[in-house]
């Protein structure tokens, strides 16, 4: 008979089995936790994460510095300017002096402003056109039957107490008195009211007041007034000149030169005269009356005479004092 070995362990007693357990160790079976590998992993990742986050703050702080001020280094932020420069005294010295450049700079600006403005009588005015203007309106247009010149308006007081009744009266009914040459109203000696004026489209009633034959002078009182000239000291060589009158009829004309010379009461001058300024004014740069325009010598280049000033005091005016001398 053969035998073989069971494949189920035979029964034993429940006591033998109890008393068994009892002194066999007991081994716990090792669990693997799922949801522990979880959270290690996500500290891991936050690790990490704080990490690179630390380093771009660090990285931010050292490449703008200068716009990160911690409160607990300075208590109050002040707005920049020249008390934050670690020199102050060095740029409030540079402010200064910048100032002083400025109001120094002004000065002479101003200075030299003035000296271009100044007039002389050596140089053109720098208000040429405004004076050209105020001796136009105190010049006239004088006509005496087909002789035609001009003249300028001078400012004189009554006639003098020893003139008789009719010379006081024409001087009540004419008030305006102009110079011009006596070869003007030459033909008008015998009839004084043939005389007529003008300044503009408009001509007005004269008279022929008083002549001076010998120095080619006369005055046509008229009842218009006009703004009168003032009279020049006496000019020298050099100075700028300026002739107003109406040469073939064209009123209110003008020619610039010099004064060539000053010669036996007569101004020669550069600033080109014609038939028709005879009676004009030769004005100097402050429009100031140098002499009375008279003739100019032909065949000579730029060469006119105008009557001196102080010739009004000869026969026609009586001067308190000499207008000048030579």
């Amino acid at each position: 008979m053969k035998f073989g070995r069971k494949s189920k362990s035979p029964d034993q007693p429940s006591s033998d089995i109890d008393e068994l357990n009892q002194l066999a160790p007991k081994i716990e079976p090792e669990v693997f936790d799922p949801p522990l590998v979880e959270s290690v992993e996500s500290m891991v990742e936050s690790k990490i994460l704080e990490k690179e986050t630390s380093d771009i703050e660090e990285a931010f702080m050292e490449v703008d510095q200068s716009e990160v001020i911690p409160e607990y280094k300075v208590g109050k932020v002040l707005r920049q300017g020249p008390w934050m420069h670690p020199y102050p005294l060095i740029v409030g010295l540079s402010i200064v002096g910048l100032l002083f450049a400025l109001f120094a700079a002004n000065l002479q600006i101003n200075r030299l402003t003035e000296e271009l403005d100044k007039t002389d009588f050596f140089h053109a005015p720098p208000n040429l056109s405004q004076l050209i203007t105020q001796v136009q309106k105190s010049t006239m247009v004088v006509t005496c039957g087909n002789s035609q010149g001009s003249g300028w308006v001078i400012s004189l007081g009554e006639v003098i107490d020893t003139a008789d009744a009719e010379t006081k009266q024409i001087d009540k009914l004419y008030p305006g008195s102009v110079i011009t040459n006596y070869h003007v109203i030459e033909d008008c000696v015998g009839d004084r009211k043939a005389v007529t004026t003008s300044n503009g489209l408009k001509q007005y009633e004269a008279i022929l007041f008083s002549i001076d034959k010998e120095n080619d002078l006369a005055i046509v009182s008229t009842k218009l007034v006009l703004p009168a000239l003032e009279i020049s000291k006496q000019p020298s060589p050099g100075w700028w000149s300026m002739a107003l009158g109406s040469p073939f009829g064209l009123e209110k004309s003008i020619s610039i030169g010099n004064v060539m010379n000053v010669l036996d009461k007569q101004i020669v001058s550069t600033a080109p005269i014609n038939p028709g300024n005879s009676g004009g004014p030769l004005v100097n740069s402050f429009g100031e009356v140098m002499g009375t325009n008279t003739f100019k010598v032909r065949g000579a280049d730029g060469f006119n005479v105008a009557k001196s000033a102080s010739l009004l005091c000869v026969s026609l005016v009586v001067c308190d004092d000499p207008i000048w001398t030579n």
